[in-house]
């Protein structure tokens, strides 16, 4: 059976409710929603139903990769992909330089947003504001998206993050590359869900899970804040934090997907480079019953909300 029939089945049995919670696509690297030009092999991409994959409009999934494709004759070790959800399975033909080839495309509220480069030939612009990044090869493989309300299909397409695309010089010699879709939960204190990631630790590595930790007095919290996916480099990021009574609630605002309330403190801020940012504290005695929640931030004029891209909150249970 080959990997295309497979998918199909995969998709039929997820829609009869007797697929396996995750899902598997396969992504052709040649198949694009993006604009080209003088691009002879590149191909159509493939408007998927979400109803086939189990998925419907408000419910998260995690979507990552497996396998490699190759790039421009290069090894097959390449794995950057991105996607955008429509109302519809409708891709217009690349005609005269058009961008927006998914009349449908809707926007995301949470997930990370992708500028894509202009085409190799002719240097026409590709981008478009409702695509996303799933993975970007040296970063994060794979990102948590909330489906959009109204999205009833999905489409994939690889691209070059740092040049120009041209769809007919990437292939998939031993045809690996696919697309992993996981149905997910969002995180407690969930964030934007975009580039800003936030790890923490006591006396230990910084970890992104657990995101509820307890830090006993005299031990040391490390906090690091870092991009997913490459695309934050010189922008200007915070680490900001607030208490609040354990048995208590946690605090809320004061925008969506923040949780920081209304007496925060900044105590890291700082501009974005490659390597994590890093703060830490260490735990006095006399704190317990009291949660520190910290969160961290990217100033980002491309955030969602329009201000800052935000990561998910952790919670530290001082003791």
């Amino acid at each position: 059976m080959n990997r295309y029939v497979y998918a199909t089945f995969l998709c039929f049995a997820a829609a009869t409710g007797h697929a396996a919670a995750q899902i598997q696509v396969p992504i052709n690297p040649r198949a694009t929603f993006l604009g080209i030009a003088n691009d002879p092999s590149a191909v159509p991409a493939s408007g998927i139903p979400l109803s086939a994959l189990g998925l419907s409009p408000g419910v998260w999934v995690e979507i990552a990769t497996v396998g490699a494709y190759s790039a421009n004759s290069g090894p097959d070790t390449t794995r950057n992909l991105i996607a955008v959800f429509s109302t519809s399975p409708q891709l217009l033909t690349p005609a005269n330089g058009l961008v927006q080839r998914v009349p449908g495309a809707v926007p995301i509220v949470h997930g990370a947003p992708i500028a894509t480069r202009n085409t190799q030939s002719q240097n026409r612009p590709t981008d478009i504001a409702e695509d996303f990044v799933v993975c970007r090869a040296s970063w994060s493989n794979g990102a948590t998206i909330q489906v959009p309300a109204g999205a009833a299909y999905v489409f994939f397409s690889v691209f070059n993050p740092s040049g120009s695309n041209h769809f007919s010089n990437y292939s998939d010699p031993n045809a690996d590359f696919f697309a992993v879709l996981t149905p997910s939960s969002p995180a407690v204190l969930q964030g934007t869900a975009e580039h800003c990631e936030l790890r923490t630790g006591v006396n230990g590595t910084p970890t992104v899970s657990p995101d509820l930790k307890q830090a006993a007095a005299f031990t040391t919290l490390s906090v690091e804040v870092a991009q997913r996916f490459g695309e934050s480099t010189g922008e200007l990021f915070a680490i900001a934090a607030n208490a609040y009574a354990t048995n208590g609630a946690p605090p809320v605002g004061p925008l969506p997907d923040i949780h920081m309330g209304q007496s925060p403190v900044v105590v890291q801020i700082g501009t974005m480079a490659s390597a994590p940012a890093l703060w830490s504290f260490f735990v006095p005695p006399g704190n317990a019953g009291t949660t520190l929640v910290v969160q961290g931030f990217f100033l980002a004029p491309n955030a969602q909300n329009g201000i800052v891209s935000a990561s998910n909150a952790h919670r530290i249970e001082l003791q």
